[in-house]
């Protein structure tokens, strides 16, 4: 990103407690932010990681169509490849305070302390020796305990293996890591795949791994900084509230405590921030969904032209363009849209309609729909958890919206009248100096 002139840099001395809003207002800048300075801690933080959507493609190895080349690379397997530990200054912090030594955030005003948002956590299955990976969400509990929300498996089925047993359970967390490895964790992957074999083949190469040091838990070489501890089983409680990438707060009723022991880091270490609701989250989660929705339901429907996903809607509202084609078969494909569990809105556009300018967008409901018979309300359909409206087990309403001129009687779009192009860009250009 630094050879594309992707990097801001900012070197003034910053207070954590001014990061969040300065990664609010400048993640749309178009380049991944590098605080240098951070007043009271010997990190750097590193944030918008993924600023726009073409970074996938470079990600990929500058690939012509990078949901391509994540779908394929998805399929494989790259074993991982042990090393030995490297040189890393390691940290015994049972007596110490986390946030004398991590820049640790409180990302929005009514969150329950700073959060980690951004930790890798693994932990292994004390019957088959399985490691389970997710990014999960860490509170701070003061000195040296974190809150971990195991909402989701693998791990939350390894945590209730041992919580069942009133044992410790071993966790290694790792913060600064390849968005590639960050995709991998948003995948479903059957029991027993280590999600680092899945990074492997994303990146096309085995990743780096070595072990922690009181417990059989591998870890990505590559990480900046690792925490090494246990998951207790008698300390839950209430975690959050957080402010969540809904643009709204989520409490867990309550979520067990990790015991960090030690604190490891490479020089000059790299803390990646992430604020939820910026567009660094929108485009992971974006991403991912489109991946999917294209490879399946292209192959259903294929009068398709783009598929669309709306900004800072997590996933949750897509907009398809299509060409010609019979209005009942429109129908299909918005049934077949909301099926998925991440899509909660689709709007069908004729190809004339840009669907990245929301206001054409608007125009072409307001004129081409016709509510009475083109919109489509499914209630209890599987959605997502992060949804605000989602109840117990994820079930929301739906909406399909079609707002396109097919079997309706409407006129053609009036088109401005065009002038000699040779002409008309001369003055645009005059008018620019």
């Amino acid at each position: 990103m630094r050879e594309k002139n992707r990097v801001l840099i900012l070197q003034d001395p910053v207070f954590r407690v001014d990061i969040p809003e300065l990664i609010d207002k400048l993640s749309t800048c178009g380049k991944v932010l590098l605080f240098e300075n951070v007043a009271n801690s010997f990190f750097k933080v590193v944030a918008n990681l993924v600023p726009a959507q073409e970074v996938f493609a470079i990600l990929f190895g500058d690939a012509r169509n990078p949901r391509e080349a994540f779908l394929e690379a998805a399929t494989k397997r790259k074993s991982k490849v042990a090393v030995t530990r490297k040189s890393l200054t390691t940290l015994d912090v049972r007596n110490k305070d986390l946030l004398d030594l991590l820049p640790i955030l409180k990302h929005y005003e009514g969150d329950s302390a700073p959060f980690i948002t951004t930790g890798m956590v693994s932990s292994g299955d004390p019957d088959s020796g399985f490691i389970g990976r997710g990014i999960h969400r860490m509170e701070y509990r003061g000195n040296n305990l974190l809150g971990v929300a195991l909402l989701n498996p693998p791990l939350a089925d390894i945590y209730q293996k041992y919580k069942a047993r009133h044992a410790n359970m071993p966790i290694s967390i790792s913060i600064g890591l390849d968005p590639l490895l960050f995709l991998s964790m948003a995948l479903k992957v059957p029991w027993g795949i280590d999600k680092l074999e899945v990074a492997g083949g994303l990146r096309g190469q085995g990743i780096e791994v070595f072990s922690s040091f009181d417990s059989a838990i591998d870890m990505p070489a590559e990480s900046e900084i690792l925490l090494e501890g246990y998951v207790s089983p008698d300390k839950g409680k209430q975690d959050g509230p957080l402010g969540e990438i809904s643009g709204y707060y989520l409490t867990v009723q309550e979520s067990p405590t990790v015991v960090v022991q030690r604190l490891s880091y490479r020089d000059t270490p790299l803390y990646h921030a992430l604020l939820p609701t910026s567009p660094e989250a929108d485009q992971y989660l974006t991403f991912v969904s489109s991946a999917h929705l294209e490879e399946n339901i292209k192959k259903l429907f294929p009068f398709i032209a783009k598929i669309t996903f709306i900004p800072k809607t997590f996933g949750s509202s897509v907009a398809v363009n299509v060409r010609s084609v019979e209005k009942f078969k429109i129908r299909s494909l918005l049934m077949s849209l909301l099926s998925f569990p991440m899509i909660k809105k689709a709007i069908i556009l004729d190809e004339d309609v840009n669907p990245e300018d929301l206001e054409d967008v608007e125009w072409a409901f307001i004129t081409r729909c016709f509510p009475a018979e083109d919109i489509i309300i499914v209630n209890g359909l599987q959605g997502q958890p992060i949804d605000p409206q989602a109840a117990e087990g994820y079930g929301v309403a739906k909406i399909g919206i079609n707002a396109t001129i097919r079997g309706k009687s409407i006129e053609n779009r009036a088109q401005v009248l065009k002038g000699d192009p040779e002409k008309i860009k001369k003055i645009l250009n005059a008018t620019k100096e």
